[in-house]
């Protein structure tokens, strides 16, 4: 939310402001007759506004000029293209982007794994994964310890400093094969 006091003394009766946002990359400009007006930026970006009064004599001239940098947020989307890879009777390989809307630097992913009625989550902070061989590559985690011949339904979110944003990945299910049986030796 952006918001001013009106001119002391204006050159008349103020008939509305023009407010003027812009960064490197975008400008938007609104016409309000209040004097506040909720704005819409990118987290994590420096921006520029200004307010001017305009009168029925005209332009009023400059109230404000600010620059300003907006906080992180939740991200708006989970991680995205979320795939089961290598499954065995014990373990299997997650694959994943990063979300297209972080609103801010992840700094961990969550994996859910339901298992007939137990739900268990594991957090992994970005620092622990491998960096992905380019920009294009998905990351990469094992999932280990898991019983063969279960079912798993698993998910994950994408966490910056504020929060998952309660957006989450399509739930995958995943049937592991039975282990394999132990050869009985004959005599």
């Amino acid at each position: 939310k952006l918001s001013w006091e009106p001119p002391l003394k204006p050159n008349s009766d103020i008939l509305y402001y023009i407010v003027r946002i812009w960064n490197e990359t975008t400008e938007t400009w609104q016409n309000v007759t209040g004097t506040s007006v909720i704005i819409h930026v990118d987290s994590e970006s420096r921006y520029n506004a200004s307010v001017s009064s305009w009168t029925r004599l005209g332009d009023g001239g400059v109230l404000i000029y600010i620059s300003f940098t907006s906080g992180e947020a939740e991200p708006t989307d989970p991680p995205q293209n979320v795939t089961v890879v290598n499954v065995t009777a014990s373990s299997l390989t997650l694959t994943w982007h990063p979300p297209t809307q972080p609103n801010g630097i992840i700094v961990h992913y969550t994996v859910y794994i339901s298992e007939n009625n137990t739900m268990t989550e594991k957090k992994i902070p970005v620092s622990n994964l491998p960096i992905p061989a380019s920009h294009d590559s998905p990351f990469i985690y094992n999932l280990k310890r898991l019983i063969g011949g279960s079912n798993y339904t698993i998910w994950m979110t994408s966490s910056t400093i504020q929060g998952d944003g309660g957006v989450r990945s399509k739930p995958l299910t995943v049937l592991l094969p039975e282990d394999a049986a132990p050869l009985s030796a004959k005599h």
